[in-house]
């Protein structure tokens, strides 16, 4: 058996459980075939799950640690890694554990998966310099309304149904245990980073809206017209004005053009 194909034989062992590799690793009566190969099947779940034990602290810590590490193993078997690097696997969670937990509670914990998932997302995203007041001091006042914004990479947006952040605060000894999975009413969350720090925060419908229409490549004076269908027209100016500095504020502005 050439090298190639003994590591393909060897990954379908670790992978998927196939026996055809046995035939050439020797065993002893102390030790067997069998059980040597499984040191490195198991070895494999449980690497894994010490590495996404790092990317999902309040899943685990909601679930317990043995009940984690066995949803790892069965991910780990089931879904193999696809990418090279430890850091791109595991997104799959949040559907191992809406399908392994009743509902709600299954529902929920796949939100806070997901929630932790694009923590993580947003610290490895790409930097870019944010823009500040005084970068956009020199524009004329006659493009504003046809100037386009860009936001920095390091942004994303959650909508939750669930109180996942409650449960992340709490892993982190940052809250106290909540006292309920579910919220009332649905909320969308802004989460980005500057320089090495995370930050998230709820977002109003209004600055949602203000949002989405930034992010669809809307102009300020579309942005403007956006608010208008929630503010008083001769309000929404003002009301963009006032996001756009909030916006440049937290360093998500990143690039303005006409």
């Amino acid at each position: 058996m050439r090298l190639a194909e003994l590591q393909r034989a060897f990954q379908r062992n670790v992978l998927d459980g196939s026996r055809e590799i046995e035939s050439i690793v020797a065993g002893t009566e102390r030790f067997p075939t069998a059980e040597r190969l499984g040191v490195y099947s198991g070895g494999y779940a449980e690497r894994l799950a010490e590495a996404l034990a790092q990317t999902y602290p309040a899943v685990r810590a909601a679930i317990g640690e043995r009940r984690f590490d066995s949803l790892i193993g069965r991910l780990a078997h089931s879904r193999p890694s696809r990418h090279f690097s430890v850091r791109r696997y595991g997104g799959e969670l949040d559907g191992l554990l809406a399908e392994n937990f009743a509902a709600p509670r299954g529902r929920v914990l796949a939100e806070l998966a997901r929630w932790e998932w694009l923590l993580a997302e947003v610290f490895d995203a790409a930097d870019r310099r944010a823009l500040t007041q005084a970068d956009l001091a020199h524009l004329d006042p006659a493009s504003w309304p046809q100037l386009h914004f860009e936001l920095t990479p390091t942004l994303r947006r959650i909508e939750l149904a669930s109180n996942a952040v409650g449960w992340w605060k709490w892993a982190c000894a940052d809250a106290p245990r909540p006292r309920r999975w579910r919220l009332q009413r649905a909320t969308e969350w802004a989460l980005w980073r500057q320089e090495l720090a995370i930050y998230f925060r709820p977002l109003s419908l209004v600055e949602r809206s203000a949002l989405e229409a930034v992010v669809a490549g809307g102009t300020f004076g579309e942005l403007c017209a956006t608010l208008a269908e929630h503010v008083e027209p001769e309000d929404a100016p003002v009301r963009a004005a006032t996001l756009l500095h909030t916006w440049l504020k937290e360093g998500w502005i990143v690039g303005v053009r006409s």
